[in-house]
């Protein structure tokens, strides 16, 4: 018996080191870290607040007011004295010293009717002639010659100028702008019949251009006037307008 007690624990003190040296061979098992817990707070308890406590309606008495009867005394007029049926006595005259000694004035006579002329009607003031330049002609003789009249004109030579025009008149009969040039010249010279006529002939040689016509009236105008013809300057004065 003893044999077989010393047989088991010497089969147990050799599983067990043999254990002891299996665990110590063996690492320890890993540690996975999960996620964080999380932690929620309690939710408060919802209060309900009180209901509002009903507040009574306040009662009104109401007392009758007792009734006024008011009195009214009629009151009688008191009746005026010292005056006719209850007027007021007339006032009294002043007194006016007379006036004793004095001389009286005596009468204005009317002087003689004085003729008072009447107010004459207002005559607006003429607008003042402003001769323009008319564009030059596209012919150089032309040109020249009207560039040489101008220069005699300056210099008061007008005689030369008109001369210079007619020369260049000649070149172009039918240049608008050398009648209306030579028109100014006539009427620089006061000689505004001839002028008027030149200047017609200038405003029917125009054609289209409505600058020239205008002007053309214009002198016209002007020259009517020196004629003493205030009804004829103003109907070329409505012609220009009409440019």
């Amino acid at each position: 018996m003893m044999q077989k007690h010393f047989i088991i624990l010497f089969v147990l003190s050799g599983l067990l080191s043999g254990c002891a040296g299996l665990y110590e061979q063996q690492y320890p098992a890993p540690i996975h870290a999960g996620p964080a817990p999380v932690y929620r707070q309690p939710r408060a308890p919802v209060v309900q607040p009180p209901a509002p406590a009903q507040i009574p309606e306040p009662t009104v008495t109401t007392t009758p007011i007792p009734e006024f009867n008011q009195q009214v005394t009629p009151i009688e007029p008191t009746p005026m004295t010292g005056g006719t049926d209850g007027m007021l006595p007339p006032l009294p005259e002043a007194d006016v010293p007379a006036v004793t000694g004095g001389v009286e004035a005596p009468p204005v006579s009317p002087g003689p009717a004085v003729n008072v002329p009447a107010p004459e009607a207002f005559v607006p003031a003429p607008i003042p002639f402003q001769p323009i330049e008319p564009s030059a002609s596209s012919s150089p003789a032309v040109g020249a010659l009207v560039t040489a009249a101008n220069q005699s004109s300056r210099s008061g030579n007008l005689d030369s100028a008109i001369a210079t025009i007619e020369r260049a008149r000649n070149i172009e009969p039918n240049n608008a702008g050398l009648y209306y040039k030579l028109a100014l010249l006539r009427l620089q010279q006061s000689k505004p019949k001839q002028a008027e006529e030149l200047a017609k002939k200038a405003a029917l040689l125009a054609g289209g251009d409505r600058y020239l016509k205008k002007h053309s009236w214009l002198l016209i105008a002007r020259a009517r006037e020196l004629q003493k013809d205030s009804s004829g300057a103003k109907a070329a004065r409505d012609k220009a307008a009409g440019f």
